[in-house]
């Protein structure tokens, strides 16, 4: 067997696959080590895309997909889904969503509840202080 030979992205490529991913130009350029003039650019057309940007994008979908799959295995299990997002100055405690960042666990998290009827989506205050509302005498 031999080696595959490499193939360069399009622009339009790069451009579907951030659109399909639900990135803003910028968190993909963070996410890519570049940043979002560069992206723009590959998308434009007006530079030639690096050959390592089409296995850094197919890993971060691959690592998008199954962060929903867990996370919608995890919503399944609970009585009540809840599933915990985090503020931009909030610091996660998961490598991946402290890698990636708020914005794009909260996309993940969307993506799960939609398959999860009744699932909510919060910050961990917003559930406590819907707990302690739900309390009797509201302690």
């Amino acid at each position: 067997m031999g080696q595959e030979p490499l193939v360069r992205m399009t622009g339009s490529e790069v451009q579907c696959a951030r659109e399909g991913l639900r990135q803003e130009r910028a968190d993909l350029a963070r996410l890519l080590g570049n940043d979002a003039d560069t992206v723009r650019d590959w998308e434009r057309g007006k530079t030639f895309v690096p050959y390592r940007v089409a296995d850094q994008i197919g890993e971060l979908e691959a690592l998008t997909e199954r962060a929903v799959v867990q996370l919608v295995a995890e919503l399944r299990a609970m009585p009540q889904p809840r599933a915990v997002v985090y503020r931009e100055n909030e610091m996660p405690p998961r490598g991946d969503i402290a890698r990636l960042g708020g914005r794009w666990w909260r996309r993940i998290a969307r993506r799960a509840a939609a398959e999860v009827p009744g699932t909510r989506i919060g910050t961990r205050a917003e559930f406590d202080a819907m707990d302690r509302e739900a309390q009797p005498n509201g302690n």
